[in-house]
């Protein structure tokens, strides 16, 4: 039985273990990863050590489900000397290659780590830009394969000429086959994506409060107010799960039982990029293997404290997660009484 203080399975939870993971993240990249002692703006750097990889966060979610032993597909824009380095590593991981072949060039995203620190400066390219012709052919790849039980996952930046409209179009196709959709963006994408209510939504405080149109406060305690009201508004609009970070040390999680806080376990960091990928990844390849709520949000808290733990995103080594997993613990901040919310 829950512990009573853990947050409860959504209605809709999955109960069967027959699910197909499909990630979408139009824009990847290639990773390159260099680390510096320490990092002094308008000054050369010797570089101690380079690490080269298909990234950006579609990558590194595909990457972390494929390292738990669950099967996934991939979707995306892949074009240039990326593409073949992307496909080989799909190749290698044994992920479904259903990336979409461009002209355009994926773009490269470097990422320099500071040793003295463990901070990470990373700079994005907005990516290539895709034509009415590619995206058609992505958007009939994703609506052709997908089945009823399908966990997809949204997550990452569009590249220049797809419609900041495209991740609520895909939660609607989703619904409309039977298939549940989990979305993480920012920004206007992420906005037009929560009108459209996927089944889990997850991103950190500030890009959900830009969108979700909490009003700045004097107080940290009326501030979270604001939060957590915003987060309810949200489900009460149709999803489920609403996953909202705000550093290292805890997130909320808000459900139409009510809102929790997840304590995050401290560590002490090397590279954080990638956590938050490494977390949805390790949520959702939970509940693939069948598991509940409290679940999915220990392992995927675990995830990304263990990603956050190695230079590389995603997971080298899974068996830091149990460990990591039984130092999170939840706090309830208006979660209601099982009598409370009726009939299940």
């Amino acid at each position: 039985m829950p512990d009573s203080t853990e947050p409860i399975d959504p209605r809709d939870w999955p109960t069967t273990t027959t699910h197909r993971i499909r990630i979408v993240g139009p824009n990847p990249a290639m990773d390159r990863i260099q680390t510096v002692g320490d990092l002094v703006p308008g000054h050369v750097h010797r570089v101690r050590s380079v690490v080269a990889k298909a990234g950006g966060k579609s990558f590194i979610v595909a990457r972390t489900v494929r390292s738990l032993g669950v099967n996934v597909s991939l979707y995306g824009f892949l074009g240039g000397p990326v593409a073949e380095l992307a496909a080989r590593e799909c190749r290698t991981l044994g992920i479904d290659d259903r990336h979409t072949p461009i002209r355009g060039e994926t773009r490269i995203t470097p990422v320099i780590v500071e040793e003295s620190t463990g901070r990470s400066t990373v700079f994005n390219e907005p990516g290539p830009e895709v034509s009415a012709t590619e995206v058609a052919e992505l958007t009939r790849r994703l609506s052709t394969d997908l089945e009823a039980g399908d966990l997809v996952v949204c997550t990452g930046s569009l590249p220049p000429g797809l419609d900041t409209g495209f991740y609520a179009d895909v939660v609607r196709t989703g619904r409309s086959r039977g298939a549940l959709v989990a979305v993480d963006a920012s920004r206007d994408v992420l906005r037009m994506a929560l009108e459209a209510a996927p089944w889990i939504v997850k991103c950190n405080r500030t890009e959900f409060e830009a969108v979700a149109g909490v009003a700045a406060s004097g107080t940290e305690a009326t501030s979270l107010s604001g939060l957590t009201a915003a987060m309810r508004r949200q489900v009460a609009r149709g999803t489920s799960v609403v996953i909202v970070t705000m550093g290292a040390s805890a997130f909320l999680v808000a459900t139409a039982d009510g809102v929790w806080t997840v304590h995050v376990p401290r560590i002490d960091a090397v590279n954080a990029t990638g956590s938050g990928d490494t977390f949805l990844a390790c949520f959702v390849a939970t509940v693939a293997d069948g598991g509940s709520l409290a679940d999915a949000l220990r392992r995927a808290t675990a995830g990304g404290v263990a990603n956050a733990a190695q230079l590389q995103a995603g997971l080298d080594d899974t068996s830091a997660l149990a460990g990591y997993a039984r130092d999170v613990t939840f706090s309830p901040s208006d979660a209601r009484e099982p009598e409370e919310r009726g009939a299940r």
